[in-house]
């Protein structure tokens, strides 16, 4: 164990050093959030001494919920507790967690103590060093905080080893900042010699950096502690980080992903002020590269940039400021210029987002992804955020192929709120990919529809053929999964199901059949009153249908391939065999799923729905379908005389937004 200061103490399995500072206070608030509760909150109760007067509270996990809404609670908590001016705060988490936890101990009954215990690299080099404290603000991010030294900062390695790589990264991404807040090559140097060794978690590296890095940042609080000059040094890539952290919405970024582009904005500023050479743009660039951070700034068109970079807490007096370095490190402070940030901006435009709107039988989904254009096709770069609404838009049609004018009205309302993310975006007309597949296509009032959306959202509907659903699959599952044989990719949705089979070459096969969950379930499971009836003789004779059905896929079966299933029918499967309280997509992503793990599903599903029980994992919009899509993913397996297959979260949406629509 080592120890800088008076306050901060660095090593391995040292959780256990808390008892040594706790014992003077009455009542002991554990606060985290429900990601790290889950995994260390019991690590924590056994190794503290004093259980009796330990509390817990947890919030949800991630950036935007890192507001005033979310203290409240806590506040409530403490006082129903009978927490007094003698108790203790300790912070359990990242740098949200850090940051919200000294703001309750810096606000509770004017100031009580706090112990930041950082569990990933970001809060074990920045955010849990230095006392600054605060939570954000609709319009800006730490707007609303405080200076307030932690009591005692406990910093662990041991739970860097548990961090998710894109966490990591993120942390990586601070640290590399303060390579250039000293004036020497050894850190960088010792950096670069020892990636290898920093990504498999060696523990005597991780110690040094986390040393280093702490002395670094220490070096600058202790000079000037409430940041009125040297320490704003340490804001390197935060006024680019935070403005688009704020035009992301606190989503699909982290924020050391986002102060790495920051970096490099603020370096081409200094580029093109003439105070560094393009070499030594490149060679900052090349040091995110080797820990695989993207850090070329992201575009942000010009009626947001402006107005994001504003709202920065650094500002004063009107002007936007940053911080620029020169060919030998030196910072300073500087004031942006608007043509110049136009100048990056204008750089950096192939970086953008892009939209895709999938309005299928069933459901009406959204996908916002940042991509960069390159030569001619788009590279995805992030998934920036996800929209789900169960419409029913193909209600009856199989019966009467006539869109519901109810049915419409509920698109419509889905469709009116993505108009307006999409809008917050400021994702331009040429970026919407909205596509809509059997439900409207089997339509006689197709054209109507359309019409309506347009008029009444902004939003162009194409109407796409089964086969082009099927190649946007295809090209979606592309670009998340790595494969050296053939795979085939199904996508059981309401009204069809598209078959597509290829290899990284290109797709050799493909189909649209039309048998969907929703087609089943009105074919064989809805009576004449409306009411669900799934008994065995209806299965029978679903089961028979699917088989006369799939008998068009013979040609598939002269291949040997791996079987990927993507959509709705798919995914539930993973939620429902985990019981997730909350969507996973991280989780569900490249899961793979047996025969046998369908079979237990549709057990429970035949048990539980027609009493209307809940079944955990299982989204209630998806009740009325889920038994018929789950009896043609059997039917699929056992055709193909497959065991197993694979979930892909990457599907239509992504093939549509990576440019399959166009292709």
């Amino acid at each position: 164990m080592k120890k800088i200061g008076e306050d901060i103490y660095i090593g391995s399995n040292i959780i256990s050093l808390l008892n040594n500072f706790t014992e003077k206070f009455d009542k002991i608030l554990i606060f985290s959030n429900e990601t790290i509760a889950n995994i260390y909150f019991e690590k924590i109760r056994t190794a503290l001494n004093e259980k009796d007067k330990i509390f817990y509270f947890a919030i949800k996990d991630g950036e935007k919920y890192k507001t005033i809404e979310n203290i409240l609670p806590a506040y409530d908590f403490m006082l129903e507790n009978n927490f007094s001016r003698k108790s203790l705060v300790i912070s359990l988490g990242g740098g949200v967690i850090c940051d919200m936890g000294g703001y309750i101990a810096a606000t509770y009954m004017r100031g009580i103590e706090f112990i930041q215990v950082p569990t990933s690299l970001l809060a074990q080099v920045d955010a849990s060093v230095g006392g600054k404290v605060a939570i954000n603000h609709p319009k800006c991010k730490n707007m609303i905080g405080s200076f307030k030294q932690p009591y005692k900062v406990i910093i662990d390695v041991e739970f860097l080893k548990t961090l998710p790589e894109r966490e990591f990264k993120s942390g990586m991404g601070e640290l590399i900042k303060h390579l250039f807040l000293i004036n020497n090559e050894i850190y960088t140097k010792y950096i670069i010699d020892n990636v290898e060794k920093i990504k498999t978690m060696n523990t005597e590296v991780l110690l040094n950096i986390v040393e280093q890095s702490i002395s670094i940042k220490k070096s600058y609080v202790d000079i000037d502690p409430l940041e009125k000059f040297e320490r704003m040094f340490l804001n390197l890539g935060h006024t680019y980080a935070h403005a688009l952290e704020n035009f992301y919405n606190y989503e699909g970024i982290s924020h050391g992903e986002a102060v790495a582009k920051g970096i490099i904005f603020d370096f081409e500023i200094s580029h093109l002020r003439g105070n560094i050479n393009q070499d030594f743009l490149e060679k900052t660039k090349s040091l995110f590269a080797l820990f695989n951070i993207d850090a070329e700034p992201t575009y942000i068109p010009e009626g947001k940039i402006f107005s994001l970079m504003k709202n920065d807490k650094k500002n004063s007096f009107g002007k936007i400021v940053s911080i620029g370095i020169s060919q030998d490190k030196f910072l300073s402070k500087i004031e942006l210029e608007k043509e110049e940030i136009l100048q990056v901006m204008k750089k950096y435009s192939k970086n953008k987002l892009r939209a895709s709107i999938d309005i299928g039988t069933n459901s009406c989904r959204l996908l916002i992804a940042e991509v960069k254009k390159e030569n001619n096709s788009m590279i995805l770069k992030r998934i920036i955020h996800k929209d789900l609404d169960i419409v029913k838009l193909g209600e009856d049609v199989n019966k009467n192929k006539f869109l519901k004018e109810t049915a419409i009205e509920r698109t419509l309302i889905a469709l009116k709120k993505y108009s307006k993310v999409l809008k917050d975006f400021s994702i331009l007309p040429e970026d919407i990919n909205c596509f809509a597949t059997s439900a409207t296509r089997d339509s006689s009032n197709k054209d109507y529809f359309i019409k309506k959306v347009w008029d009444e959202t902004g939003i162009k509907i194409n109407c796409i053929p089964g086969e082009k659903e099927a190649y946007i699959n295809f090209k979606g599952v592309c670009s998340a999964i790595t494969f050296d044989k053939n795979i085939l990719v199904f996508d059981i949705g309401g009204g069809s199901t598209e078959f597509t089979l290829g290899d990284f070459k290109g797709i050799k096969e493909s189909i649209s059949l039309n048998i969907g969950s929703v087609r089943i379930t009105e074919k064989f499971f809805l009576n004449e009153d409306g009411n669900l009836d799934f008994s065995e003789n209806n299965r029978k004779l679903a089961t028979e249908w699917l088989q006369t059905e799939l008998k068009k896929l013979n040609k598939f079966l002269n291949y040997d391939f791996n079987l990927i299933g993507v959509a709705g029918t798919a995914t539930t499967q993973v939620s429902v065999k985990e019981e997730m309280e909350e969507y996973d997509s991280n989780k569900i992503h490249l899961y793979m799923l047996s025969e046998s793990d369908i079979e237990n599903n549709l057990n429970l599903y035949l048990k539980k729905i027609p009493l209307n029980l809940d079944i955990k994992g299982l989204d209630s919009k998806r009740r009325d379908v889920i038994i018929g899509g789950s009896i043609i993913l059997l039917n699929i397996l056992k055709y193909f005389n497959k065991n197993t297959f694979q979930v892909s979260e990457f599907d239509n949406l992504m093939g549509a937004i990576l440019g399959g629509l166009n292709e």
